[in-house]
């Protein structure tokens, strides 16, 4: 099947992009990988058709951003957080800053639908990633303006906490005076991390390392010897190749480096912290759209509407352009 697989890209020109969290059968067959931002810069730039092994908001990110080509997902899988910013909610929580006349900039994390990056693009705001997040926020406070940021509160506090400003959830207590307004979603995944976690490998391991991803509780990332997106995580690891690590992020991308890079490498939870939604794409599925697509019969090609696509572009242009 892999064979097969490799004879299809070739024969249809197709370039194969997978997020770090893909399983290794899907991953290893990748011609480009990375994470959020990563692929939305590689993929950006291409002429030919596009598979994309992720989560459905990466793949409609994809096609805003290169409008050209054809993008195809052996899964149309959904994040659970982008799934949490329903557009309904994200108008009402818009809607209320304007009647309380708070003058702010939304920001949404990329994990959100295309129709949320087009009510942000639409209302003056951009997209970020957690690679870029601090730099994003800080030029939006530098305008002089609070930040509503969405959909991940986690992500939203940390970088709060990073910057040295006050952030609070909507609908709290004085969430109006907060610097950076947070919209109440966050990750399934990440949210397994726990503080007592933290304890139990500090205390096993006095020399330890405790690296998160931002998308962990506040709580967690405060305990933490390093935070970074997917990215900044790699690269971490890769520059301290031999030291034992406790790593707080998602479970394939965790165990990869532990196989090709450091070996004391543990995973900071109890429980397995899978992404069932990144975990959704197989390579069966791969091989049987390559299939379709050898013999006429296209699907889960990925559209975005127009009115959809003018909208989020401007804001996910608008982060490029900082990035």
């Amino acid at each position: 099947m892999v064979n097969k697989v490799k004879e299809l890209l070739k024969k249809h020109n197709i370039t194969l992009a997978a997020h770090y969290y893909q399983k290794d059968e899907i991953f290893e067959l990748a011609d480009l990988t990375g994470d959020s931002l990563e692929l939305a810069k590689k993929t950006k730039a291409l002429k030919n058709p596009l598979i994309f092994c992720g989560v459905s908001f990466m793949g409609e990110s994809a096609k805003i951003l290169n409008p050209d080509i054809d993008v195809y997902m052996p899964k149309l899988a959904s994040c659970s957080m982008a799934r949490m910013a329903e557009e309904g909610k994200v108008e009402e929580n818009i809607k209320l800053l304007k009647e309380k006349n708070i003058d702010f900039i939304p920001i949404t994390y990329i994990n959100s639908s295309a129709k949320v990056k087009a009510i942000v693009g639409e209302n003056g705001g951009l997209t970020c990633t957690s690679s870029n997040a601090k730099k994003i926020v800080s030029w939006a406070l530098n305008q002089g303006k609070k930040v509503f940021f969405l959909p991940d509160k986690n992500l939203g506090q940390n970088v709060a906490s990073m910057m040295g400003v006050s952030s609070s959830i909507i609908g709290e207590k004085d969430w109006e005076k907060a610097d950076i307004i947070c919209y109440d979603g966050h990750c399934s995944v990440h949210q397994l991390f726990m503080p007592e976690h933290v304890e139990f490998f500090k205390n096993r391991y006095p020399d330890i390392k405790i690296v998160v991803h931002p998308e962990c509780s506040p709580e967690v990332v405060k305990l933490a010897d390093f935070v970074g997106s997917t990215s900044q995580i790699l690269k971490y690891v890769k520059e301290h190749p031999n030291e034992p690590m406790a790593i707080g992020t998602e479970f394939n991308f965790v165990n990869r480096m532990k196989k090709e890079i450091n070996p004391n490498i543990f995973i900071l939870s109890s429980t397995k912290p899978e992404c069932p939604s990144m975990n959704e794409t197989t390579l069966k599925e791969l091989y049987d759209l390559l299939v379709a697509i050898d013999e006429g019969r296209a699907y889960n090609v990925v559209n975005v509407d127009e009115n959809v696509k003018e909208n989020a572009l401007k804001a996910l242009n608008r982060m490029m352009e900082l990035s």
